[in-house]
């Protein structure tokens, strides 16, 4: 009987062990590391292109999703850093700046790709300290810096199909909280997690029932999106979340409060099974992770080498 008991346990763990993710190939680099530099690469939501940025996030590019096709949407100072894909994957919204004498101004703009056109949507300013999110099905974009919340007209446009099924709330840290607000009928909530302690990199799954973020000087954590169910995930950076919306995929790396020391990329559950250690280098360091809407790859930078890889997963 206990042989037989033992038996069931071993062929369970198999089956949960065959569940879970698996790395099935070594990292194809797509881009850079030969002369050129590269990083942050992200996935567009249809997933055939990717987007990434250049040394100091100087610059915006975006290729299909096999490394072809590459070509440069601006060379604006700061493009590259908090882009963000529109949902038809068809424009990008970005922070740039520019400089005149010591003073750096900065300014909201959209880059359609459909139309070939760069539109601003707000004046230079030398302070603007949030980033760029779509909302709406793209008619909005919204930043909240120092606390206020500002939405613009994105001048894209909706069916009246995608207007009926838009989701009108947008997240958004403010401090110590987390905010949630209706666009339509401006009812606000806010949340603390853990109290006395401030956010950063927080993403809204794909279903829009979770939320991830990391605690200053902290861990990685997720959430649902009312507030419960918070669950601590340990060491980790710049999540992304897994079309499933039920992984991420993220970072933990080492410093000598100077310089990294070492970073590799890691996927997990966000019930804190199944985490997986996706790169182990002893000479790369590989950051900024995003998963591919389908589910079967993961992009990734490697800071000093300046290239782009891919990876192949499967369950």
């Amino acid at each position: 009987m206990q042989k037989l008991i033992l038996l069931l346990i071993c062929i369970s763990l198999a089956i949960s062990a065959s569940d879970g993710l698996k790395v099935v190939s070594e990292p194809v680099k797509l881009i850079g590391g030969d002369g050129s530099y590269f990083m942050h690469p992200l996935w567009s939501p249809d997933g055939s292109l990717i987007a990434f940025t250049g040394a100091n996030y100087q610059g915006l590019w975006v290729m299909n999703s096999n490394g072809s096709g590459v070509r440069q949407i601006t060379d604006e100072p700061a493009a590259g850093y908090g882009f963000e894909w529109s949902s038809n994957s068809k424009a990008i919204v970005s922070r740039v700046a520019k400089y005149e004498g010591k003073y750096r101004y900065n300014a909201l703009k959209v880059f359609d790709f459909e139309k070939d056109t760069a539109r601003l949507l707000t004046d230079y300013k030398t302070l603007m300290p949030g980033l760029p999110h779509w909302a709406d099905m793209d008619e909005k974009v919204y930043m909240c810096g120092r606390g206020k919340l500002e939405i613009f007209d994105s001048g894209k446009k909706a069916t009246v199909l995608q207007k009926q099924s838009a989701n009108k709330q947008i997240y958004f840290l403010k401090g110590d909280h987390i905010a949630v607000v209706n666009i339509t009928t401006k009812e606000y909530k806010v949340f603390e997690p853990i109290k006395g302690r401030r956010y950063i990199n927080m993403f809204v799954s794909p279903d829009r029932s979770k939320i991830a973020f990391e605690v200053i000087g902290g861990n990685l954590y997720a959430m649902n999106i009312d507030g419960t169910g918070l669950v601590d995930l340990g060491e980790g950076h710049r999540p992304r979340w897994a079309p499933d919306s039920q992984h991420l995929v993220y970072m933990i790396t080492e410093d000598d409060g100077h310089q990294y020391l070492s970073s590799d990329i890691y996927s997990i559950k966000i019930d804190r099974s199944e985490k997986l250690r996706l790169t182990s280098t002893d000479d790369k360091l590989e950051m900024d992770p995003s998963w591919s809407p389908d589910g079967k790859k993961i992009a990734f930078g490697v800071m000093g080498e300046g290239a782009i890889y891919v990876i192949e997963l499967s369950k």
